[in-house]
């Protein structure tokens, strides 16, 4: 079939054949490749780009924006098209880079007393100076970046300007316990967990927004433990994992209990609400799928499956996992059985990443290869059938 360059063909993912050998290096052969039709059941590859970075230590998405760390501060973003946007350093070596925030024309790199803020062409912008140490991953809306923060006079809650220097603060709100965990961040409205389980709602002018109730005298939600996961909010209300067992569901508005899951061990992990549905990894019960819209007060899971590590994305009918084994697996969002799986087993890490509109999936492999990938659920679909991957894995590392 002859290719032309207004048709994007996908490569179906095949079974990876991994020679491993003491010493030498990855070579650059590629695996032989067909084209051909792809049947329903499979996965197929948007695009693929051989990360050229030492020690991949994360992946993050925000905002089309694919940002792979490593070795040394060593940053590479991607569109999510596969297009390399930019290469760059941020901070000096031994420097500790958070977690980013990702706007349309920038992006946020959060370094303890600083954040460094390069261009989305990679060009690097005057540095933000802060008078306390970020403690939190951050979050951006517009001008204001909001984040738990450092003082000698107790922690807070900050909202930061980045369109002014003095005074550098917005407005802060004294927390009795650190935040140390992201904010959430729905319809305006900043969410954030305290470490001894105190969940705060405000404003963009931090004002608290939760009304007093005689559950809730002060308009904050206590939970019995401490919150040591990020919490998540949608239409669908605020969840809190918590080391008490449990998995609260707030109401947006009022910060009351709409509905909640026993797990029976601490949650450390954060969940990830969908359209339908909320995941969490629970200790000894692996994933855990929890109906979102309907159901009793006290939820039981729809399903669980103890191989799955992390949910890679989900569309109406499944939810794309990543296993232990490190192969994706599409589970029935009804039942999580399996409904197909990848014949590859070299994935090593993924993004999370959920759009009810999208179910594109990006996972990184043993050889350093960052690849979108795609379920294929119908017929028709055309594409490069990947057929071996010989290329010596020694020196890639996860």
């Amino acid at each position: 079939m002859k290719r032309t360059p207004q048709k994007l063909f996908a490569t179906l993912l095949s079974t990876a054949a991994i020679t491993l050998a003491l010493g030498g290096c990855a070579s650059k052969e590629k695996p032989h490749t067909e084209v051909g039709d792809i049947p329903p059941g499979s996965f197929v590859k948007s695009w693929e780009a051989e990360v050229d970075v030492k020690s991949i230590t994360q992946i993050y998405l925000g905002d089309q924006t694919l940002l792979v760390y490593g070795k040394d501060n060593q940053i590479i973003a991607y569109d999510t098209k596969g297009g390399l946007k930019f290469r760059t350093k941020i901070g000096d070596r031994g420097d500790v880079v958070g977690a980013p925030a990702v706007q349309p024309d920038r992006i946020l790199f959060p370094m303890g007393s600083t954040i460094e803020v390069v261009t989305q062409r990679g060009t690097h912008q005057p540095t933000i100076t802060l008078p306390q140490a970020i403690r939190s991953p951050i979050v951006a809306v517009g001008q204001t970046v909001y984040a738990g923060t450092d003082s000698h006079t107790g922690a807070r809650l900050s909202a930061i300007a980045l369109d002014r220097e003095h005074p550098r603060f917005r407005r802060e709100v004294l927390t009795r316990s650190v935040i140390d965990t992201k904010p959430a961040l729905h319809d305006n409205v900043v969410y954030a967990a305290t470490g001894d389980g105190r969940v705060y709602a405000v404003n963009s002018d931090l004002t608290q927004l939760w009304p007093l109730a005689p559950e809730m005298p002060d308009g904050i939600f206590h939970t019995d433990g401490r919150i040591e996961a990020a919490i998540k909010a949608d239409e669908g209300g605020v969840y809190v994992p918590c080391t008490d067992n449990k998995l609260y569901c707030l109401d947006l508005v009022t910060g009351k209990v709409r509905w909640q899951y026993i797990a029976g061990v601490p949650l450390t992990d954060s969940p990830i609400p969908t359209s339908d549905t909320v995941y969490i990894n629970v200790r000894g019960k692996g994933m855990v799928a929890l109906d979102k819209k309907a159901g009793v007060q006290f939820r039981q899971p729809r399903w669980s499956n103890d191989d799955a590590r992390q949910l890679l994305a989900d569309d109406a009918k499944y939810a794309y996992v990543l296993t232990n084994a490190g192969r994706i697996l599409a589970l029935d969002k009804a039942t999580g059985k399996v409904a197909f799986q990848s014949e590859r087993d070299d994935f090593v890490s993924g993004i999370t990443h959920v759009d009810s509109k999208d179910s594109t999936i990006y996972v990184l492999t043993k050889s350093n290869d960052l690849m979108a990938i795609r379920p294929v659920l119908k017929t028709g679909v055309v594409g490069e059938l990947v057929m071996l991957d010989t290329r010596d894995t020694t020196t890639a590392t996860p």
